[in-house]
């Protein structure tokens, strides 16, 4: 049975009554102030995700022993809004039942890029064509020429919450950033536009091992937990480095490594990066990555 439209997350705006299906993503149990236990939710499908409480009558943990999450199950409850006309909405449960597969249509819970993937990944290969410096070049084919790898690249999401978190977003935002970067490499023709566009499209390649996902979920992986996709994508392009037949030089390696590090910005930041941008095309590339997750993670938050 497809969702109804007025159904989808992004369309629960007013509060009003629900029997609709969602992924439960994730649950947790509480406890109130009155001491009582309660189980929280996290709800998805295609178009977002969304809170959910449920405060049961029985033992909480005997309702959370039943619950395999991840799955998909038609919720029954309400649509609240709190504090009133603050456009904050949330579910609160009364039952909830496992749906079994010929019972939905698993595109209602795919959230994907609306941006053609053909198109995307058309803009990487036709820059790393125009790539001059045959090191560089070299290296942006040693991975995208491997079909695996493009495959991979293009299905994987760039973030568990905050932005383009969703089938094909890390090849969304990573164009996103290579545009903006081309942008800065016309206002300043000093910048080295082969350097900065390789920094730009190899990033955030980590995130390949920095996520656990699938058709309706993503977690962190346990790399990701323990080492994160910084130095991630580091170690796999100096890893590809290492593969090339024709050795890099030391210092074009040494930059390039430096503005997939430092593209978090400043370490004061406290967003992971273990040096400061400490050339221009590092600052280029922090603020470009910055500026394309802030603004998309605005309007997605905007959206639902």
């Amino acid at each position: 049975m497809l969702k109804k439209e007025e159904d989808f997350i992004e369309n629960l705006n007013s509060v009003r009554r629900i029997n609709t299906s969602f992924v439960i993503a994730s649950a947790i149990i509480k406890t109130a102030r009155n001491g009582k236990d309660y189980l929280e939710f996290s709800l998805t499908d295609k178009t977002g995700e969304i809170t959910a409480r449920m405060f049961p009558n029985r033992d909480a943990h005997d309702i959370f022993e039943s619950i395999n999450q991840k799955n998909i199950y038609t919720i029954t409850g309400n649509v609240d809004e709190f504090p009133r006309n603050s456009q904050n909405f949330s579910i609160k449960i009364d039952s909830f039942q496992e749906l079994d597969e010929e019972k939905y249509h698993l595109d209602d819970f795919i959230r994907t890029s609306d941006k053609d993937q053909k198109e995307l990944f058309e803009e990487i290969i036709s820059t790393i064509k125009g790539i001059e410096n045959i090191h560089l070049k070299n290296l942006l084919k040693a991975f995208f020429c491997d079909p695996d790898f493009a495959h991979e690249f293009s299905t994987a999401p760039s973030a568990k919450i905050y932005h383009h978190n969703y089938v094909g977003g890390l090849l969304e935002h990573t164009v996103e950033v290579l545009q903006l970067c081309k942008t800065v490499c016309q206002i300043f023709p000093e910048v080295d536009p082969d350097l900065l566009y390789t920094g730009a499209i190899l990033h955030d390649v980590g995130k390949l091992r920095a996520y656990d996902y699938d058709l309706i979920s993503i977690d962190i992986s346990n790399e990701g937990k323990m080492l994160d996709h910084l130095f991630i994508s580091a170690n796999m392009v100096k890893e590809k480095i290492s593969s090339l037949d024709e050795e890099m030089p030391e210092n074009l390696q040494t930059q390039l490594l430096h503005l997939v590090l430092s593209h978090h910005g400043e370490v004061r930041n406290g967003w992971g990066s273990p040096v400061d941008p400490k050339t221009p095309e590092a600052v280029a590339l922090h603020y470009a990555d910055n500026l394309d997750a802030k603004v998309k993670g605005l309007i997605q938050k905007l959206k639902g």
